[in-house]
């Protein structure tokens, strides 16, 4: 009995002896206020924003022993870590943090040629400033070929300016003389110089500098250097073909149309172009004639009388013609076909074709009819051809012309209304229209169209162009009335006389005869149009009309009434 409870005596000691050990080991893992402690911590680092560092795990007390590769970051040099890594693992977590320094980057500045920017350095990301714009004779700063950022960017920017060409203007004081527009080009860009100035009663000298080649890099002003003219006293120079007579007599005078050259009463070589010269004016005189029978020199099927180099200027012209074979004509023959309705007389100086002429009827192209042409104001030497249309033959006799050696006829350039530029359709009331940068109030007036058989196929191209006027006086249209008419809104300075080219609208047969054209002025005294002429004998084919009008600060009307009416190359002189 007794040994029993002593071996459950022992037992019981042995189970407590036990307990405590195993509490006593259990205490070791323990603080006094029984808040357990893990035995390992890690070390983190925190890169801000860099590149990637694991984190390590040590036990408390262990020696830290890294071999850390620093982290990197884009535009930063890595400084170290906050706080430094320790040498032993306490006995908690540690966090470490990367400090930076912001690398320093370079903006370069190519400035192309123009004035020199400075590199500029700053910290990545630093904000940059106003950068002044450079400067380039002759160029206008663009802008540069990549846009400035706000801030410095990583690893920093070249950019490259760029230049638009300036404009600079030239400009001319002719001092008096005839007016030259300003003229405005890019820098460096070639220079032409206009046309020489004029001013009666002087020569033009030249500039007072130099034109350039090239427009430099600012405005350029020139003033016109004048030469006073010494007044020569003018002459009257005749051709009246007398010379012709002793090639006559040497027997070489000819009916064929041939080409010949010709110095006769004055110092002028005379081209005559498809001419015979054993017709005169009158049985027995001396004179050449013409013959439109074509050549290489003027339009096909003309025939001319031509000078290249006449001297000392031209004020007036006049020249006696007639047509040797038309249907009234009395000598070389009788019966011929030449119809003065479809003769035409041309005038060009210079080249350039200042009047055309017509016979009234084939009684005067018989007889023989003097042109003539005043207030040229040609000055210098000129070139001048007399020409007859196609098909067609013309005695010309008796050219005499007035130079005008010191080039100040007062004279002023004429107004010269051709419709090539108008785009006119009927305007039932009145409009106003622009033609050759003048005003004229228009009814019934046409351009727009040209009708082939009724207009084109009566239209010379030299003379009358692509376009006339159509002044429809009457029509069946409701709104039409008897009369179409144009007047130029703003007074003329002066007008000395009005001319232009007609005919009746229409073909085969088709006219209406009874279309006259009547010329008005403004009566500023009354505020009317008055009557100063009446045209009447209008024909199927154009026909030049010339009408005095001798007024100052005036409008002038042309109506048309009864019909309709061709109407081209309207002369305000």
């Amino acid at each position: 009995m007794m040994n029993k409870k002593f071996k459950i005596s022992i037992f019981g000691v042995f189970l407590l002896t036990m307990m405590l050990f195993l509490m006593a080991c259990d205490t070791k893992t323990q603080t006094d206020d029984h808040i357990e402690i893990p035995l390992s911590y890690t070390l983190m680092f925190d890169t801000d924003g860099g590149s990637n560092i694991d984190t390590a795990t040590f036990k408390v007390g262990d020696k830290i022993e890294l071999e850390l590769t620093p982290p990197t970051k884009d535009g930063y040099i890595f400084i170290g870590w906050e706080p430094s890594v320790p040498t032993i693992m306490p006995a908690h977590h540690v966090t470490l943090k990367a400090t930076w320094e912001p690398n320093n980057y370079k903006i370069t500045f190519d400035t192309d040629g123009g004035s020199n920017i400075d590199a500029l350095t700053l910290p990545y990301l630093e904000v940059i400033p106003e950068i002044d714009a450079p400067t380039k004779e002759g160029y206008i700063f663009s802008g540069w070929d990549t846009t400035l950022p706000d801030t410095m960017p990583l690893n920093g920017l070249t950019v490259k300016a760029i230049w638009t060409k300036a404009s600079y203007t030239i400009t001319f004081d002719t001092d008096g003389g005839s007016d030259i527009d300003p003229i405005v080009l890019s820098y460096e860009e070639n220079i032409y110089a206009p046309l020489d100035p004029t001013k009666p009663g002087y020569i033009f000298i030249g500039w007072d500098n130099q034109l350039p080649d090239t427009m430099p890099a600012h405005d350029i002003n020139f003033k016109a250097v004048w030469g006073k003219i010494i007044v020569e006293s003018n002459e009257t120079l005749r051709e009246n073909f007398e010379s012709l007579q002793a090639i006559k007599d040497s027997g070489q005078n000819s009916s064929e149309y041939m080409d010949y050259d010709y110095i006769g009463e004055t110092y002028v070589l005379w081209e005559l172009v498809n001419a015979r010269i054993d017709l005169g004016m009158k049985k027995g005189g001396n004179a050449i004639t013409i013959g439109g029978f074509g050549n290489i020199y003027t339009d096909a099927g003309m025939g001319r009388i031509y000078a290249a180099e006449i001297h000392d200027g031209l004020q007036s012209i006049s020249f006696d013609a007639r047509l040797p074979f038309s249907p009234k004509s009395t000598y070389p023959q009788v019966n011929g076909k030449d119809k003065a309705i479809n003769v035409v007389i041309k005038v060009f100086i210079n080249g350039e074709l200042i009047e055309s002429f017509k016979f009234k009827d084939d009684d005067e192209a018989n007889k023989g009819k003097t042109f003539s042409i005043d207030n040229l104001n040609i000055t210098g030497t000129y070139s001048l051809s007399i020409e007859v249309s196609s098909g067609h033959r013309l005695t010309l006799d008796n050219i005499l012309w007035v130079t005008n050696k010191s080039g100040d006829t007062p004279e002023s350039e004429p107004v010269v209304i051709d419709f090539e530029t108008a785009s006119n359709d009927f305007d039932y009331v009145e409009q106003v229209r622009t033609i050759g940068n003048i005003d004229f109030m228009m009814k019934e007036v046409h351009t727009l169209n040209m009708h082939g058989e009724k207009e084109l196929a009566y239209m010379d191209s030299e003379v009358h162009g692509n376009v006339v006027a159509r002044f429809r006086g009457l029509s069946t249209h409701y709104m039409s009335t008897e009369s179409a008419y144009m007047y130029n809104v703003d007074a003329f300075d002066h007008v000395d006389t009005l001319s232009f080219d007609a005919r009746l609208f229409g073909s085969n047969g088709y006219f209406t005869f009874e279309s006259v054209i009547n010329i008005y002025y403004m009566n500023d005294e009354t505020s009317t149009f008055e009557l100063l002429d009446t045209i009447s004998d209008l024909t199927e084919d154009f026909v030049y009309y010339k009408t005095t009008i001798n007024k100052s600060n005036v409008q002038i009307k042309i109506e048309v009434l009864y019909g309709t009416v061709n109407i081209d190359n309207i002369k305000f002189n």
